[in-house]
């Protein structure tokens, strides 16, 4: 099915009534929401900007919430973005000191059946797996990462893929992000947010300080109901879906 189909039949598919949000899948962002890895990623980044003599606060800006692959050609000449990405990739995997569970994120996704939830990062696969082993979290049936996607966030595509590997509409996904990138993508797909860790208003979903604030409930029917805070968002606009790339993938290669 066409990305462009499946984003259409998604309106029909959801049960969610306002006051009483119901949705059929939980999609977590890894860095920032189920992990707390600032420390560490901010440390690699400061790293990496030194190597190759680049200013420390713009390279920070510019990183949050990106994958390696989309920030990287920003700084560094074409001819030397492969090397510097393998870089990355090899001291994110070497090194896992400081990843901690965030704060509720245990209790949370340990709380959910297997299929009902999953990790979508811009991170690697291989990345992801490290900083879920070192925070001791569980391992979700479905991860979808840098590899899987033509575009990262901002862009709505590891979302919808996500949506469409668990074959569910965008409406029926719950979506858990701390980045703008995250959440910018989440609105993109048409999916409500939860934005972990804003005190202000975010630029999409609920805010909520972490993970302690959310509770769900699955029904025997398999359909997840939030509260503190009820999260229902109105649909936003779509995304250009006849930009993402309809590649088959697997999301355990």
């Amino acid at each position: 099915m066409q990305f462009s189909e499946y984003y259409e039949r998604s309106a029909l598919m959801s049960d969610g009534q306002p006051g009483n949000p119901r949705y059929r899948a939980a999609l977590f962002d890894l860095d920032g929401t189920l992990v707390a890895s600032s420390n560490t990623i901010d440390r690699h980044t400061r790293m990496w900007a030194k190597r190759n003599d680049l200013d420390v606060a713009e390279v920070m800006q510019a990183s949050h919430g990106l994958r390696d692959r989309d920030f990287v050609p920003m700084f560094v000449s074409r001819s030397r973005v492969e090397a510097e990405i393998r870089w990355l990739h090899e001291l994110s995997c070497r090194d896992t000191a400081g990843i901690a569970a965030s704060p509720g994120a245990t209790a949370l996704t340990r709380s959910l059946p297997t299929g009902v939830w999953a990790v979508v990062t811009s991170a690697a696969r291989e990345v992801a797996l490290c900083r879920l082993a070192a925070a001791s979290l569980p391992q979700p049936s479905l991860l979808i990462c840098s590899e899987h996607v033509a575009e990262g966030k901002p862009a709505p595509e590891s979302y919808l893929r996500a949506a469409a590997a668990l074959n569910i509409g965008p409406h029926d996904c719950l979506v858990f992000e701390d980045s703008i990138a995250g959440l910018l993508s989440a609105k993109s797909a048409g999916m409500a947010a939860i934005a972990v860790g804003w005190r202000q208003a975010p630029v999409h979903g609920t805010p909520v300080t972490d993970l302690r604030e959310v509770r769900i409930d699955c029904s025997p029917q398999g359909r997840l109901q939030v509260s503190s805070p009820a999260v229902c968002q109105p649909r936003a606009a779509p995304f250009d879906t006849s930009t993402i790339s309809t590649a088959p993938f697997s999301a355990k290669d």
